[in-house]
């Protein structure tokens, strides 16, 4: 089985009856400038659902006048993507389920899946795992399932540069997942990657087996050593990966005003992180909840001394 047609295949292993009325909530609300409708994040995996979670999407579009209604929105969609806002739905349940949808163009999703991806923040949420919940067309679903192996392939050799030059098929998953947190600022969920992990380790393994081996194939500067170790035949340009990954922290920083303006409840939710993953309820004045990126870089400050965000 060739490595698209591993992540192709596992695009539809899903089993949440919900979903399917999230999806028909957003055809309803988008029509069919709704191209495609990605299920991630905690919802996705039994190992990784909290009592808490948000139900996670990223929708894509390849209309985005036509999707959001709102040529403000459309405009503001082409700077720093995604664009993410949080809702609540009534399907059938009590209370209305809580969810957040990021919102990307076609073009957006592939450039920042690819080579020429601006920073870590979608390569590394691509190269996870997640379901493709609806696809318009047979050319939407393989532009998904192409972007995933894309984002993984870039990330490949950022992963590499910070591995020692002999290191096994697992410290190379741990890496991956591990990037895209590396790349942003925010609260740290001591357990993220483990959980990850816990889900889906024989798919992980899988794939990062196989991308190794056409790594190999295409490239002289790797060889397999014994079962699932490796050794890299030539130094890495560490210092090209850290600068991406500096690069990437600004510019999630610089997302927080545009969330500020799609999301209107984004400080609670960052504050509800804060209280649920290490018990801290943190309490701003109210100058301090009105203007966050003003006032509230002294508290900032503080939890990343105390190694609360990352």
């Amino acid at each position: 089985m060739e490595l698209i047609e591993l992540i192709s295949r596992k695009l539809g292993d899903f089993d949440d009856s919900r979903v399917e009325l999230f999806v028909e909530h957003f055809r309803q609300r988008h029509g069919d400038a709704l191209a495609a409708a990605i299920f991630y994040g905690s919802c996705l995996l039994p190992e990784t659902r909290t009592a808490t979670s948000f139900y996670d999407f990223y929708l894509l579009t390849d209309a985005p006048l036509r999707f959001y209604g709102n040529p403000w929105q459309a405009a503001l969609g082409s700077v720093l993507p995604p664009s993410v806002y949080y809702g609540r739905v009534a399907l059938g349940a009590s209370p209305p389920l809580r969810y957040k949808s990021c919102v990307m163009s076609l073009g957006q999703f592939e450039r920042q899946t690819s080579s020429r991806a601006d920073d870590l923040h979608h390569l590394g949420r691509f190269s996870k795992r997640f379901a493709l919940a609806y696809a318009r067309d047979e050319q939407a679903r393989q532009l998904v399932a192409r972007g995933a192996l894309a984002a993984l392939s870039t990330l490949l050799p950022h992963s590499l540069a910070l591995l020692p030059r002999v290191f096994d098929l697992d410290e190379l998953v741990r890496q991956q997942l591990s990037l895209s947190y590396l790349g942003e600022e925010r609260v740290a969920e001591p357990t993220k990657v483990e959980r990850l992990i816990a889900g889906e380790l024989p798919y992980y393994l899988e794939l990062h087996r196989r991308l190794l081996a056409e790594w190999t194939e295409t490239r002289g500067d790797l060889r397999p050593v014994s079962e699932d170790r490796y050794e890299q035949l030539s130094s890495r340009d560490r210092r090209a990966t850290e600068r991406f990954i500096r690069r990437s922290r600004q510019r999630g920083l610089l997302r927080w005003p545009k969330y500020l303006l799609t999301v209107d409840n984004w400080l609670e939710i960052q504050l509800e992180k804060l209280q649920r993953y290490h018990g801290v309820k943190l309490e701003l004045s109210e100058r301090e909840r009105r203007h966050p990126l003003i006032f509230g870089w002294a508290k900032f400050f503080e939890l990343r001394r105390k190694g609360i965000i990352k």
